[in-house]
């Protein structure tokens, strides 16, 4: 909005000016004009480019890559991994007290996972569990749950106790959740300040690096 609408009326009285301009103030009135002359092709390349990648995410195999892509990134993947293994914890715990079989309960909490990959995993985990092998060693052989999660469950399965440890799980899961975005958060607002703080200090400069050399020139 700056750049459209507030820049071009303070630099215009530069943009044809006879001095030569510092080359901060030249970048402005490019980037400037440029916005004012192609930011309608820019929206609605954005908005194009968001259906294009929308109907893309609509194929299988295209959905799968993505978010086989997504649990690869470094932070943003160990959040995936966090939620989704918090709703297949916190689903599995309540439908293992409400005495629905351990098999049934697995394929609906695989369900209620986000990814798809994380989805595949559950599925392997059903398959092992059905084959005679304890659901720690499958989650464990799966490679992509958590593994206080694992723990907690093989403690729970020792014990007889698996619904109340994977409530702890899923507990625990929330918390960490909760202070990775906690964190994130205390630290987006401070860089979002100094952004800002220096998008402005760069469109002040060069406004004021012009009217100081028709000033020294006077």
């Amino acid at each position: 909005a700056l750049m459209a609408f507030v820049v071009p009326k303070l630099v215009g009285i530069f943009a044809h000016s006879h001095h030569e301009l510092p080359f901060l103030t030249k970048v402005l009135i490019g980037v400037s004009g440029f916005i004012v002359n192609y930011g309608i092709f820019i929206v609605l390349g954005v908005i194009g480019l968001v259906v294009a990648i929308r109907k893309l995410l609509k194929v299988e195999a295209n959905l799968r890559a993505w978010h086989r892509w997504q649990l690869r990134l470094p932070v943003i993947g160990e959040l995936v991994r966090q939620i989704n293994a918090a709703r297949f914890a916190a689903t599995l715990s309540l439908l293992s007290s409400s005495g629905v079989p351990l098999l049934q309960a697995l394929t609906i909490a695989g369900q209620v996972m986000s990814n798809r990959v994380l989805q595949d995993s559950c599925e392997q985990v059903v398959n092992a569990v059905r084959e005679g092998s304890s659901l720690a060693r499958a989650m464990d052989n799966a490679g992509t749950f958590p593994p206080l999660l694992v723990q907690l469950v093989s403690s729970g399965e020792a014990n007889g106790t698996l619904a109340q440890q994977l409530d702890n799980a899923a507990k625990d899961q929330e918390r960490e959740l909760e202070l990775v975005l906690g964190m994130a958060m205390g630290l987006l607002e401070p860089l979002t300040i100094v952004f800002m703080g220096f998008s402005v200090c760069l469109i002040v400069m060069a406004i004021l690096q012009p009217i100081f050399q028709m000033n020294s020139l006077v």
